[in-house]
């Protein structure tokens, strides 16, 4: 307790030659190794305890900590088991419930960050940082209408936090509700003067307004308060100086100039920038690299929009023939570049290949192709053609699980005409999947790069859009393109959430550290 961990190491090695087997001499060794940061000492202590019959009320969630701090997230499934053991014997501990949201939502498992975040607002309603946190998950999820919702209450019991402010005008901006934008940026403005992030924002709302005058005079503001040695900063200044001067040449070259003189990582927002830049100078051959290889198919209706030049080149430089993939159903030029380009393969095409599948077919603003297959109330059944795939046994499909209308639902993916029960999708599998919104959901299926595939849908309402074989990878969240604004994709991973952000506030190191229970080891000897 006076902080002296040498002094106390040599008595706890006194303890353990004088009697090997009693666990409390390990527990309060785990105990100080935690508080020096020698997190793998911490747990090889904590386990001995544990061997040796430990039935101290605090050890699960040291050790859950210990996990949880050593190599940070790596050990997530480890800290995670350990914290619901200790949540059996104390379900509304506050520090395993925020530490579990945190792990849940690092891992993409948003549904139990949300539960867990639900069990936190159950026993204090009030705590601002937790419904902000909980808005931030529900941005995620695109579920931007729920989220400016959490980032509201928080507001009432907290209007001065510039984080939730930020975040709920961001939300405004995705949604176009742009009069909303300017009055939250305005009050972080006033709280803080020099919050450059406020003017980028600013500047950004006007021009989506129209308003360039005013976009030009919050730009001029916001490079005032640039911080040059920020990566963020300089990202944000090549953004706006693109879309504020976009017509013209010399502008746009300079910016390309400057982009290619930085020596920082170009990530995903820098090669936007550069694609949209190069198709407005019409330089569509280097263009193309950037969108195939950094940015992603995702986003290809967002750059062909508002420029059919460029998208007559991208077929042209395709070279695909009249009757090319006809006998898979794809009969019109998008579906034919996005199945030979990048492997998306659109369930719609199968009305082509049986016409008595239009019933389930409808428009969805929101989609790539602008059409998807639903099942609406009904099952539906869809036989895809063998298409061509090399060699991948990792179906993705982009799907829109909307409703469950019964628990005997299921939703089976078929290869060869072989039902397997690993390829099912159960009421449990599809529960943690309705209201997500469109997702990308893969699983493996073996032999699948030899296969023909059906998809067999039950008591579901749900949408398709389409299917694709690539690597493994989790779970993606596809956002709404309807609500494409001027923010470059994913800008809200610019900023940290909320643990991270107010870290001393929602990892109290005093917290954590707070376990060593004089009772429990009085009763213990």
């Amino acid at each position: 307790c006076l902080n002296n961990y040498e002094q106390a190491h040599l008595f706890l090695k006194e303890a353990i030659d004088l009697n090997p087997k009693r666990p409390v001499a390990y527990f309060i060794c785990g105990e100080i190794f935690f508080r020096q940061n020698k997190y793998d000492k911490a747990i090889v202590n904590i386990k001995k305890s544990l061997e040796h019959k430990s039935k101290i009320n605090n050890l699960y969630i040291l050790l859950g900590n210990s996990y949880f701090s050593y190599y940070y997230v790596y050990r997530a499934a480890k800290a995670i088991e350990n914290y619901n053991i200790a949540l059996k014997n104390d379900p509304n501990n506050y520090l395993c419930l925020k530490n579990c949201a945190y792990i849940y939502e690092i891992k993409v498992d948003y549904l139990s960050a949300l539960d867990t975040l639900d069990k936190l607002l159950n026993i204090n309603k009030e705590d601002s940082l937790v419904l902000c946190y909980y808005g931030e998950i529900l941005y995620n999820m695109t579920q931007y209408r729920k989220a400016i919702s959490y980032f509201t209450k928080a507001y009432t019991i907290d209007p001065e936090n510039i984080h939730n402010l930020n975040r709920r005008a961001i939300t405004y901006c995705i949604i176009k509700e742009y009069d909303k934008v300017l009055s939250d940026l305005d009050r972080i403005i006033q709280l803080d003067p020099l919050n450059s992030s406020a003017y980028y924002l600013k500047s950004l709302t006007y021009y989506a307004k129209n308003d360039n005058n005013k976009a030009k005079v919050s730009f001029k503001k916001y490079a005032e308060l640039l911080n040059s040695d920020n990566t963020l900063s300089k990202i944000q200044l090549f953004h706006l100086e693109y879309l504020l001067n976009k017509n013209s040449s010399i502008y746009l070259n300079n910016i390309l100039k400057k982009i290619d003189q930085i020596h920082i990582y170009k990530d995903e927002s820098l090669h936007f920038i550069e694609c949209k830049t190069y198709i407005e100078l019409k330089e569509y051959s280097k263009a193309i690299p950037l969108l195939n290889n950094y940015i992603g198919f995702t986003f290809i209706g967002y750059f062909i929009q508002d420029h059919p030049d460029f998208w007559s080149y991208l077929y042209e430089v395709c070279e695909i023939n009249k009757n090319d993939f006809t006998e898979f159903g794809i009969v019109n030029e998008f579906s034919k570049y996005m199945y030979k380009e990048h492997g998306v393969y659109f369930v719609s095409n199968l009305i082509n290949l049986n016409s008595e599948l239009c019933q389930f077919q409808e428009s969805d603003i929101s989609s790539l192709s602008g059409l998807v297959m639903s099942s609406k109330n009904e099952n539906l059944h869809l036989v895809l053609p063998k298409l061509e795939n090399n060699y991948y046994d990792n179906l993705i499909c982009k799907m829109n699980v909307k409703k469950i209308l019964s628990k005997d639902c299921f939703i089976k993916f078929i290869p060869n005409g072989n039902y397997h029960k690993d390829y099912m999708l159960k009421h449990k599998d599809v529960s943690k999947l309705e209201g997500l919104g469109w997702i990308e959901y893969q699983i493996s299926i073996y032999g699948l790069h030899n296969a023909q595939l059906s998809i067999e849908i039950n008591s579901i309402e749900m949408q398709i859009e389409y299917v694709r074989f690539d690597n493994p990878n989790t779970i993606t969240y596809i956002p709404d393109m309807s609500f494409m604004s001027y923010l470059l994709p994913d800008y809200h991973k610019f900023f940290s959430n909320v643990p991270e952000t107010f870290k001393d506030k929602y990892f109290s190191r005093k917290e954590m550290e707070n376990l060593f229970d004089l009772k429990d080891i009085l009763n213990s000897l």
